[in-house]
C-alpha cells in the first residue's frame, strides 16, 4: 500500500513539475561558457527556452557585464551573477534559474600572425614608394621584436599608415589599424629598415675645378640612397654641360652643390638688350658688368643711356631686361 502511495506522490511531482517548466522561463548556464564583444549579453552565456518568446528575447538581451579581453578569461560567481540580474530590475522569481557556483567566461578570440603584420606594413611601403622603383632595388627590413596581435572574433580588416613618410637613414614606421566587423580594435606601430638602391652618377675621372662635365668623366653606380648626401643625379644628363665647383677626385657621387652652369656671359662683353613694353620689343647694346651663366640675373650698362639695368641671361650674345636703375655707371 506504501508503494503505491510512494508512486503516486512521484508521479504528481513530476506532473507539478512538469507543468513549471512549461509554464515559465527556464535559463540554463554551463561550467564553461566564450563570449565575444566588449560586454557579456545574457543570451551569449545562456540557454534561454520557455513559451514566451517575448520575454525570452528580453532576457537574452540582458547587459551582465563587461566581457573580459580576447584571449583570457575569468571567474564569475552565481552570487555576484545574481547581484547583476537584479540590478536589470527583471523578475527573478518568473524565471527558473539553473545557474552554477562558478562560471569561467573566456573572451573568445582570434590571432592575427606577427608576419602576418610585418608582410602588411612592408606592402605599405612599396604601395608609398610607388611602381617606378624596380623591385629588387627595395630592400625591406623588419627591426622589431615579432608578436602577434589577439584580437575578437570577426572579419578582420587591416588599414595602414605612415605617419613619418619613408626614411632612408633612419627606421621607417608603419601605423597598422585594425578593425573587426567594422569596429577598431587596436593599433600595431612596426619599424622597418629600408634601403632604395639607385644608379647615381659618379665621377669616372679626375676632374678639375671649373672643368665641363662631359660622357667620359661621369659614369653610374649603383648605390644604397640612403647613405649618400642629397642633391645625387639619377640621370647624368642633367650634369653633361655644367661646370665643376671644385676638383672632384673619381668614384665620388656628384650632387648639385659641386655643380655650377658654366658662365656663358663674361663681364665686359657686348650683349644685346632686350626689353618688352606692352606688345612692343624694344632692342638696345649693353656690356656685362659681371660674369653670367644662362637663366642668371646679372647688371648690363646700356651703353646708349649709360644706365645700369638687371636683365636675365638668355644666352651668350642676349639679355632680357626685367628693371631699370636709375643708377649710373661708375
Amino acid at each position: 500500500m506504501s508503494k503505491k502511495i510512494y508512486l503516486l506522490l512521484l508521479v504528481q511531482l513530476c506532473l507539478f513539475m512538469n507543468s513549471v517548466f512549461a509554464e515559465s522561463t527556464v535559463v540554463i548556464i554551463d561550467e564553461q561558457v566564450r563570449v565575444n564583444g566588449a560586454v557579456i549579453s545574457l543570451g551569449q552565456v545562456a540557454k534561454i527556452s520557455g513559451d514566451d518568446e517575448a520575454a525570452n528575447q528580453k532576457l537574452r538581451k540582458l547587459k551582465i557585464g563587461d566581457a573580459p579581453v580576447p584571449g583570457s578569461s575569468f571567474v564569475l560567481t552565481k552570487e555576484v551573477l545574481n547581484m547583476r540580474l537584479a540590478a536589470t530590475g527583471i523578475d527573478l522569481a518568473s524565471v527558473t534559474w539553473l545557474i552554477p557556483d562558478r562560471i569561467t567566461v573566456i573572451g573568445d578570440s582570434q590571432v592575427i600572425s606577427a608576419q602576418t603584420l610585418i608582410d602588411r606594413g612592408i606592402n605599405a611601403i612599396r604601395e608609398q614608394v610607388g611602381p617606378n622603383v624596380q623591385y629588387d632595388d627595395l630592400h625591406i627590413f623588419y627591426v622589431g621584436r615579432e608578436q602577434d596581435v589577439t584580437v575578437p572574433v570577426g572579419n578582420v580588416i587591416l588599414s595602414t599608415s605612415l605617419p613619418y613618410g619613408i626614411r632612408y637613414n633612419a627606421p621607417t614606421t608603419v601605423m597598422i589599424f585594425i578593425s573587426v566587423d567594422g569596429q577598431a580594435v587596436t593599433k600595431v606601430g612596426l619599424r622597418f629598415k629600408v634601403n632604395l638602391y639607385r644608379q647615381v652618377a659618379v665621377a669616372a675621372s679626375q676632374v678639375n675645378a671649373r672643368e665641363i662635365f662631359t660622357e667620359g668623366n661621369l659614369r653610374y653606380e649603383r648605390m644604397d640612397a640612403g647613405q649618400i648626401a642629397a642633391g645625387f643625379f639619377t640621370d647624368k644628363n642633367k650634369v653633361l654641360g655644367l661646370e665643376a665647383r671644385r676638383a672632384i677626385t673619381p668614384g665620388t657621387v656628384i650632387t648639385d652643390s659641386m655643380v655650377n652652369k658654366p658662365v656663358i656671359v663674361k663681364r665686359g662683353n657686348m650683349v644685346t638688350l632686350v626689353a618688352f613694353v606692352g606688345n612692343i620689343q624694344v632692342i638696345a647694346s649693353g656690356q656685362a658688368m659681371q660674369d653670367g651663366y644662362e637663366g642668371q640675373l646679372i647688371r648690363i650698362k646700356n651703353v646708349i643711356t649709360n644706365k645700369i639695368v638687371l636683365g636675365k641671361v638668355i644666352d651668350e650674345n642676349k639679355v632680357q631686361v626685367l628693371t631699370y636703375k636709375s643708377a649710373s655707371a661708375s
